[in-house]
């Protein structure tokens, strides 16, 4: 079989995998100019009318190599016009874009940049897709990068042939199309010679500069000198693999997201229910944050290893009011029973205002119930038969009856409170507990305290006082009283 056999096979195959020929289907075809790109579009533009495909050639000057750039730009806008395929090229400045957004690498820079640049023409054309030339020797490079940098198996996946778009999410529904990654460079550079057709060489694909570069002419060659001839073949499988593991945890946390995520905030703001995510496996766990993310800042760029590792330990131990920042100018914030993933440093804070103290409703007898709605909560107080239970719910507390006597009353904070909280044997002031939980300052005067004659019983969200616990030798069976507090919408 001829290179552009097999290649127009495997694009077949690949369009056939998405889903597209049965009806008319507007492709973008990212082309630089080079082999793959060219070989690419060439398979695209011959299986057109039998898959019915409609093209729009895209390319992008960075204006980083002069003429050479300008040249790349010329040979493309010509290719389409052979071929007769509409086209948009343009010029835009990618040190400049790298420059605005403090962005440490120029290739992370110039693929952001490309990769809104074809975005946008998509949006403009209509397109469900935008097709790019990405080989299987790239898929072997990338996934070998993402080793040495240190990465999970969305690194070890490297990429997908059909994917949601990375960045940014503009328009809706926008896919990337690989269709060549059962291709080799030479075989892409076979297809071009075999029609005739000449191609670009980037000289920015030899400058050791780029650490792409590096790992394809000096790393990957010492590798498959000395270890294993192989080894571009190994990573490919490796990809292979995770890919087929990721697809199947991906579709279980699909059927968890309901759970996770039930409602969408406002202002572009995604929250994930900390309960319901604690209680998934720690891998899935990282699968979630990495995905609220990537919902919340339009695609998971920029985000790494050490990003899902830290989130991970602030979901599992972080308190009320703690926050952390991510790539893209991104923040998780934690609250009393959410992970709230959003683009302002400072989160509005969860507690109603409290402006005045309220008395609760206590229940009389086991079993019974009693509900107090006031200040823009609705606190839910029970007395249960003790059983050891224990509870995971910030805004919910197992308290000894006794600790009740007298009554309760929620309030805010007054100066000179004390505070001994769980654990410790001593009061200390409740303005330093509050300083110590990194509660922020904005919400310290929002907080209900559980109020009884001994003291405060319960800082909402946070711990129970140590006098107010249930005993060690509290019987089985005894009565003890749950409070539960529920912000109520305003």
């Amino acid at each position: 079989m001829t290179a552009l056999a097999k290649l127009q096979a495997q694009v077949a195959a690949a369009l056939a995998r998405a889903g597209w020929g049965q009806r008319p289907t507007t492709l973008v075809v990212a082309a630089s100019g080079g082999p793959d790109s060219s070989a690419l579009l060439y398979c695209l533009h011959r299986l057109q009318d039998s898959h019915r495909l409609k093209l729009h050639v895209a390319h992008l000057n960075h204006n980083f190599r002069g003429e050479e750039a300008y040249e790349d730009a010329r040979f493309a806008a010509r290719m389409a016009q052979d071929l007769g395929l509409p086209a948009t090229v343009e010029k835009r400045e990618a040190i400049d874009y790298q420059r605005e957004r403090g962005i440490s690498s120029f290739e992370q820079a110039a693929r952001e940049l490309r990769y809104a640049f074809v975005a946008e023409v998509a949006g403009q054309v209509g397109a469900a897709a935008v097709a790019v030339g990405h080989t299987a020797d790239d898929l072997a490079e990338t996934v070998l990068l993402h080793i040495l940098r240190g990465t999970g198996l969305h690194g070890l996946r490297g990429m997908a042939e059909l994917s949601s778009w990375p960045w940014p999410q503009h328009p809706p529904g926008l896919r990337l199309f690989r269709p060549l990654l059962e291709a080799t460079k030479e075989e892409t550079a076979a297809c071009c010679r075999e029609l005739g057709r000449s191609y670009r060489e980037d000289s920015g694909n030899t400058l050791p500069r780029f650490t792409r570069n590096r790992v394809r002419h000096q790393l990957l060659p010492q590798l498959a000198a000395e270890y294993n001839p192989q080894v571009r073949q190994a990573l490919v499988r490796l990809a292979r693999s995770a890919n087929l593991e990721l697809d199947f945890l991906e579709g279980e946390l699909d059927k968890a997201w309901p759970r996770l995520a039930p409602a969408s905030l406002s202002g572009g703001a995604l929250a994930l229910e900390r309960r319901a995510l604690l209680a998934l496996h720690p891998l899935l766990q990282r699968l979630a944050l990495r995905r609220g993310y990537a919902l919340a800042a339009e695609g998971p760029h920029r985000l790494e290893e050490p990003h899902l590792l830290a989130m991970s330990q602030l979901a599992q131990q972080g308190h009320s009011g703690q926050s952390m920042p991510l790539p893209g100018g991104y923040w998780l914030h934690v609250t009393a029973n959410q992970l709230v993933f959003t683009a302002n440093a400072q989160l509005p804070c969860p507690y109603p205002m409290l402006s005045r103290s309220f008395a609760l409703a206590l229940p009389d007898a086991a079993g019974a119930i009693r509900e107090t709605l006031s200040e823009g909560w609705r606190v839910r107080a029970e007395l249960l038969a003790w059983d050891g239970m224990t509870g995971d719910d910030p805004l919910t507390a197992y308290l000894d009856p006794a600790c009740a006597q007298g009554g309760l009353a929620v309030r805010a904070r007054q100066h000179g409170d004390r505070f001994q909280p769980l654990g410790m044997a001593q009061e200390k002031k409740l303005q330093d507990y509050l300083t110590d939980s990194k509660m922020p300052r904005s919400w310290r005067d929002r907080v209900p305290l559980v109020a009884a004659q001994r003291g405060i019983a319960w800082v909402v969200g946070c711990r129970i006082a140590h006098w107010s616990r249930v005993p060690e030798d509290h019987p089985v069976g005894a009565p003890v009283l749950r409070l539960a507090f529920q912000a109520q919408q305003s």
